[in-house]
């Protein structure tokens, strides 16, 4: 529906091209997904998530001396203050994961005001520490819950293995450690997904970073966008076993319900990333006797590609990796976070070279030329 020379609007927004960005390449025909020019699957199976959040953040891969001074400034601001401490331990009952994220990182941009809009300098601070801050804040909010101590960083360790040890309490095998470091990397960006242009929306008021990541929090923390993976596991654990999957999926489709981890927003084929994930959570569930959670989300994949022509997105692998890893399904939203939060910080300092707000409109549908009545004279 058009009203005079305005344009129907796209339900969704879906392939609206809003702006132009050299963060993300995601290409939709040939299934390809590359940050900054790098294809995805390569930095999945070479780099690592430090480098990985250094080529998002500055726009190039590091040096050696470069990435090393990156790591030290990211580790340096891991630590949280005594009052980021005493929020986790007051926050209400039934707090979620999302919610004292949110929360304590507001606390965090208190304690490091700047200027608005930022430099280039004091936006890059800032970047940097919710890098440090983010994992640790979900690591100590869920020992806490837990009855436990927070686990201390340990410079030690990789940001992988680190983030591992913080939230088990324990320092990961080397191959749980290189299997949730795929998924840092992976799913660090995915150009303008809802969060991400939460993020973008509001860097372009001036706000700073912090702020503009605040907002793509809120965004992602809602079921349609961040609670994917959850949702895979939770229908893996429903079906129950291989056997019961092509059951399973006939009546959920004659309910017309959806399949969780199935079909994406744009990739017309296979997801780029799934391909990584599903040989990485293979061997970690084998590694953690989790062999009959892998098989059942294997067989899930292979009937619902037959049945449906649907494939696999990311979060689809993810659920049995992070089973398989030792993370709690009630943090896999923060765990999103913690992986994406890179991508959120370049997006934002991106945003902040164009100085325009991002204003659209909307088709007006509702009632026109009322005549306003006194409250005595209203029925």
């Amino acid at each position: 529906m058009t009203h005079g020379s305005t344009p129907a609007p796209v339900r969704g927004l879906d392939n609206v091209i809003a702006l132009q960005s050299s963060v993300c390449r995601l290409s939709a025909e040939d299934g390809r997904l590359a940050y900054r020019g790098f294809d995805v699957r390569e930095l999945g199976e070479h780099s690592s998530a430090e480098e990985t959040a250094f080529l998002l953040v500055h726009g190039h891969l590091p040096t050696g001396a470069e990435l090393r001074l990156f790591t030290s400034q990211v580790r340096g601001a891991e630590k949280l203050s005594p009052a980021c401490i005493r929020a986790l331990k007051v926050l209400p009952p039934g707090t979620d994961a999302m919610g004292a994220l949110r929360a304590v990182l507001a606390i965090a941009a208190l304690e490091h005001p700047v200027k608005v809009p930022p430099s280039r300098d004091d936006a890059l601070a800032q970047g940097v520490r919710l890098l440090g801050l983010t994992p640790t804040i979900v690591a100590a909010w869920h020992r806490l819950r837990s009855g436990e101590k927070p686990v201390t960083p340990k410079k030690s360790l990789s940001f992988a293995a680190n983030f591992l040890a913080m939230v088990t309490g324990t320092p990961p095998e080397p191959s749980a450690e290189r299997a949730f470091d795929c998924g840092l990397i992976v799913r660090a960006d995915n150009e303008l997904n809802p969060s991400t242009f939460a993020a973008r929306v509001t860097a372009a008021t001036g706000a700073d970073v912090y702020g503009s990541v605040l907002a793509g929090l809120s965004a992602l923390a809602g079921p349609r966008h961040g609670w994917h993976t959850r949702n895979v596991l939770a229908a893996l654990e429903e079906i129950g076993g291989p056997d019961q999957v092509a059951g399973w999926v006939r009546d959920r489709l004659a309910q017309k319900k959806k399949v969780p981890g199935f079909g994406h927003v744009v990739y017309h084929g296979e997801d780029p990333r799934t391909g990584l994930l599903r040989g990485l959570a293979g061997e970690e569930c084998q590694r953690a006797g989790l062999w009959p959670l892998f098989r059942t989300a294997h067989e899930l994949e292979q009937v619902m590609i037959r049945e449906t022509g649907q494939h696999a997105i990311v979060d689809f692998y993810l659920a049995p990796l992070y089973r398989a890893v030792g993370i709690p399904a009630d943090l896999f939203t923060a765990v999103f976070a913690v992986s994406r939060m890179s991508g959120w910080v370049a997006h934002v300092l991106e945003q902040y070279g164009d100085e325009r707000l991002l204003r659209p409109r909307a088709e007006y549908i509702g009632p026109v030329d009322q005549e306003y009545r006194s409250l005595r004279r209203r029925r």
